[in-house]
């Protein structure tokens, strides 16, 4: 029987209607939390809620189109968060992914772009979270074994996630003795709506298998168990870390990606 450690609280979770995000709030609302979904689509989150009130029938899910780029969209997301009786208290923060290729082909205002990308949005939940979450606040971020180990054609990204990466310890340490927590997850490889290219292609599947120690890529759900033991109290005592749901692939690098 699962308990229900979350009850009483209220969560938002950007990027809610697929991928990272779906997989956290399904964790999220099975140990009892209410929870907001934002993303960019209201048709998109809508399905999303529908398939997590079929797995928990009687779930407390809403949703909120909008930018999570935008402090006024994220802000209005959590309003919405708060606005109920279980106390907002848990942010994830999932938006995130590459929008440049390699040097030689990306100017810099196409760099820093996908930096901001990575990187603006966590700042944002922050910043709007703890403007409404007065103390103990839990906030986790998708980062991103591309923070620790450099991938072929993919500066922007790789320097994104590094910047997320660094941002969570200094909110950590600035803000800890609020009580907020600040942690994030480095996926390996994952089965994503990110991702349907890279697992049709054998040839790059081998070359990323062979470097990750277990053998396999990665599913959401996954990396979502990690995430949901960060914003729990099981995470009570854990802020300002990074650490990697890849299956090894850090101890051994990133593979040869100039075929793709």
């Amino acid at each position: 029987m699962t308990t229900r450690t979350l009850d009483g609280q209220s969560a938002l979770v950007t990027g809610g209607a697929g991928g990272f995000g779906l997989a956290c709030a399904m964790l999220l609302v099975r140990d009892g939390a209410a929870v907001t979904l934002m993303g960019r689509t209201a048709q998109s989150l809508e399905a999303a809620k529908a398939e997590l009130l079929t797995a928990y029938p009687g779930a407390s899910v809403q949703t909120f189109a909008g930018d999570a780029m935008s402090e006024a969209d994220v802000g209005a997301a959590m309003d919405l968060a708060a606005s109920g009786q279980q106390r907002f208290s848990i942010v994830v923060a999932t938006v995130g992914g590459s929008r440049s290729r390699g040097f030689a082909d990306t100017d810099a205002d196409a760099f820093m772009d996908t930096v901001a990308y990575n990187v603006r949005s966590a700042y944002i939940a922050i910043r709007e979270g703890i403007g409404r979450i007065e103390r103990d606040g839990a906030f986790a971020f998708i980062s991103s074994t591309a923070a620790a180990i450099p991938f072929d054609g993919m500066p922007g990204y790789c320097a994104g996630k590094a910047a997320l990466d660094h941002l969570v310890r200094a909110a950590a340490h600035e803000l800890g003795h609020l009580g907020h927590r600040f942690n994030a997850v480095r996926p390996g490889l994952t089965r994503t709506g990110a991702t349907p290219g890279l697992f049709s292609n054998p040839e790059m599947m081998k070359r990323f298998t062979v470097r990750i120690p277990l053998g396999r890529a990665g599913e959401p759900e996954e990396v979502a168990q990690a995430i949901r033991f960060l914003v729990g109290p099981e995470g009570s005592w854990t802020t300002g870390q990074s650490f990697a749901v890849d299956g090894g692939n850090e101890l051994r690098g990133a593979p040869d990606m100039s075929a793709r």
